[in-house]
């Protein structure tokens, strides 16, 4: 009897074991897969955001910028100059240089809730920035460059956006750390909430922050993230101009009173 109550003791010491090793792996798989309760649009839709570590890779990186179209190649030269790469302490991530100054357009999740970053331009110029305005709504933040000692090339804005299913858009990031990257693509739909949804593949993660840009070389929006079918989502360019021209209204100079 005794033997057999010792057993039985071995056993249920063995399967309780058993069960203490299986308890974290079962309540890893009960955790979420997909995170919900959202404050603002642009969280939830850069919640795949296209965004980087200079280390890790996409799962498909947008092609070389070999053997690009007469067309493509004429937007490049026309944009790139004007395309950065935007660092943050664990990011990395694209911007547009929207004033000569040294005013650079970039997505807010990029820089997070920093004062200051990295910003490195198309000809491997290195700047400090501080992070002058933001638009949390829209996933938008203005970083002004220090001691810019001249002149800097910007992208040009479109005024408005007109773009029918199937129009050619291009984009310029830093797709996995790669500067200067160009890829191309078509317009898919305008979202409910106002974003423009691009084709499959033309975005991938370091492309947060580039412009998008139309067969004109004019910027119609500013790439913020992917969705779960891999399709692009930008923010169109009306919220960048009100966010661009509030910021100048705020920091103009006052005009001088003439002298009575």
């Amino acid at each position: 009897m005794k033997m057999r109550s010792r057993y039985q003791w071995i056993v249920a010491l063995a399967a309780l074991g058993i069960l203490g090793a299986l308890y974290p792996l079962a309540q890893k798989s009960l955790q979420p897969v997909s995170r919900e309760n959202f404050q603002s649009q642009a969280q939830l839709e850069a919640a795949t955001s296209a965004k980087t570590t200079p280390t890790e890779q996409p799962e498909t990186l947008p092609a070389a910028n070999a053997n690009l179209s007469p067309e493509a190649q004429t937007i490049y030269a026309q944009v790139n100059p004007a395309v950065v790469t935007v660092y943050s302490v664990r990011e990395l991530g694209s911007g547009m240089i929207v004033r000569s100054q040294g005013l650079v357009l970039t997505n807010k999740h990029l820089v997070q809730n920093l004062a200051r970053v990295k910003v490195k331009t198309s000809t491997g110029q290195v700047y400090d920035g501080a992070v002058v305005d933001f638009d949390l709504q829209y996933d938008l933040a203005l970083i002004k460059l220090d001691q810019t000692e001249q002149p800097l090339p910007t992208v040009a804005l479109a005024e408005t956006v007109t773009l029918q299913t199937g129009d050619r858009l291009y984009a310029i990031g830093n797709p996995a750390g790669k500067p200067g990257v160009l890829s191309s693509g078509t317009f898919v739909q305008t979202t409910e909430h106002g974003s423009l949804q691009i084709s499959a593949g033309m975005l991938a993660p370091g492309n947060s922050g580039g412009p998008l840009i139309n067969t004109a070389g004019l910027v119609v929006g500013i790439n913020k993230g992917l969705l779960a079918d891999k399709t692009g989502l930008a923010t169109a360019v009306k919220p960048l101009q009100t966010l661009i021209q509030r910021y100048e209204s705020i920091n103009s100079e006052p005009a001088r009173q003439p002298k009575s």
